[in-house]
């Protein structure tokens, strides 16, 4: 019941959001400064609570019809599903401490007392969090599932050290051609607890008559037949029955995670050759059509980055000279930069928080997915993959098949580049193929200079050595001898 005269009443999400939105600046500089002041956290961990605490604050700030309409857990579901890869429990942790000391902060030179109810609104946020994390991290669809072969084998060894002769379980999933399993012993191996073995096979009016003189036990689609009838004392049937319903959401588990796992070993087997199949960059753009259709998406492109220059480039995709506008600076988009320093996929329910809004215009964006193409902690490019449009849900077992399939076409790439070799008989050091690569890009020395943190005059006595090792008059001619030996691509 709320109290007018309680300076720390209760106070209204619509109210949180309104002073939120009007400190907005004040407090995302003191969440700033903050996290600079907790020196037990890596660089890293700064930089991505850093980053988690401005897209909260953005995504129940930030003016939209749709999200002005929506409530408290429709936005914080949002929130927590597009960045689901970064989140754990620990950086959740973190940016609930953060955020209540920087709204101390910001509310210590107050003389309305009424205004520090917002800092007790803020657990309340912090447990919605963590049951929509916790609700998200444990979905799993359950169904009736003993007909999993490591589930029928843990059943069956349990039921072993009962006095049961043959034992039968029968899946109703097809109610025409039930799936029957089945398995038995000798009189005197049940009294040694010898285990089952496989049951040769019986005729249905056999089948029919032991049905008949054995203990049925349902769970879900399944019936369990335990022969004899009489074997079971009452208390020892009682100790089945409750372990079957424990053990009914055991094999649920169980059997998606073996689902799910042979799904994934089916598309990373079918990636494999795929890439056996094609080899060099030309082919690069058959690899990218065949992400879509393994992971079945209507579109998948590819992008590639340029560390030295924080910029990137669309290179391949679907309507390519769409794909080839989009380019320019990473930052300050927060979401790829996390993204950069993760090196996790990131699903966007809603991406018009989060990519420029002429990048969704140009693509018809909806929901989509960005995923780092990396090879040794050094991240190549990065590939989106979305429906054309159509919004869609994506599972955290999706973004960790996504981040194996790109993490085999880094090594891939990486495998290609180790493998080409230029015809004459020299070798450029690393910086000056950095040189050679921002020369091909059209940058002058100034700018590769910055880029590079080298000098001016420097970069000039690393031009004249690519201009002899590559036997060039000018830059033009270094460029060109650059893509003719592969040094370029």
């Amino acid at each position: 019941m709320r109290s007018d005269s309680f300076p720390y009443s209760d106070i209204s999400f619509e109210e949180f959001k309104i002073f939120l939105k009007q400190n907005k600046t004040k407090l995302q500089m003191n969440i700033n400064v903050q996290i600079r002041l907790e020196t037990n956290i890596s660089k890293e961990e700064q930089s991505i609570v850093e980053f988690l605490a401005s897209s909260f604050l953005g995504i129940l700030t930030e003016t939209d019809q749709i999200k002005t309409q929506s409530d408290l857990d429709t936005l914080l579901t949002a929130w927590i599903q597009t960045y689901s890869m970064t989140l754990d429990y620990h950086y959740l942790h973190i940016l609930h401490l953060i955020l209540e000391k920087s709204l101390a902060n910001l509310l210590k030179n107050s003389t309305d007392v009424k205004e520090y109810s917002y800092i007790f609104y803020l657990p309340i946020i912090a447990s919605k969090i963590s049951n929509l994390f916790s609700n998200l991290k444990n979905t799993i669809i359950t169904s009736d599932d003993f007909h999993s072969h490591s589930s029928q084998s843990l059943l069956s060894s349990y039921l072993e050290l009962f006095p049961i002769q043959q034992l039968f379980l029968v899946q109703h999933h097809n109610k025409t051609s039930p799936i029957t399993f089945r398995w038995g012993r000798t009189e005197q191996e049940t009294i040694q607890k010898i285990p089952f073995y496989p049951f040769a096979d019986i005729k249905s009016d056999q089948l029919n008559e032991i049905y008949e003189q054995s203990l049925l036990l349902k769970v879900g689609e399944t019936s369990i037949y335990i022969y004899p009838k009489t074997a079971l004392e009452m208390e020892q049937e009682e100790t089945i029955r409750n372990y079957l319903l424990r053990f009914n959401d055991f094999a649920s588990i169980n059997a998606q995670f073996e689902k799910t796992l042979l799904k994934k070993l089916k598309v990373l087997d079918q990636l494999t050759k795929v890439l056996i199949r094609y080899s060099g960059r030309n082919d690069f753009i058959n690899i990218i059509k065949g992400c879509e259709e393994l992971l079945n998406f209507k579109r998948c492109v590819f992008y590639a980055y340029i560390p030295w220059s924080s910029e990137f480039k669309g290179v391949i995709g679907a309507e390519l000279s769409k794909v080839q506008k989009t380019q320019g600076y990473v930052y300050p988009n927060q979401l790829f930069h996390t993204m950069l320093i993760t090196k996790k996929p990131v699903f966007i329910k809603n991406p018009v928080h989060s990519v420029k809004s002429e990048t969704i215009e140009l693509f018809s964006l909806s929901s989509l997915i960005v995923a780092p193409i990396c090879y040794n902690e050094e991240v190549l490019g990065w590939m989106t993959l979305d429906q054309v449009g159509q919004e869609f849900d994506c599972t955290q077992e999706d973004l960790q098949l996504i981040e194996e399939v790109c993490n085999r076409i880094g090594l891939f790439l990486k495998n290609f580049d180790h493998n080409v070799s230029p015809s004459n008989n020299f070798e450029l050091t690393d910086r000056e193929l950095s040189v050679l690569t921002l020369l091909a890009d059209g940058y002058d020395n100034k700018k590769m200079g910055e880029f590079l943190h080298l000098s001016e005059h420097t970069i000039r006595d690393y031009i004249s050595s690519l201009m002899l090792k590559l036997k060039a008059k000018n830059r033009t001619q270094v460029v060109s001898a650059g893509f003719r030996l592969g040094l370029l691509t």
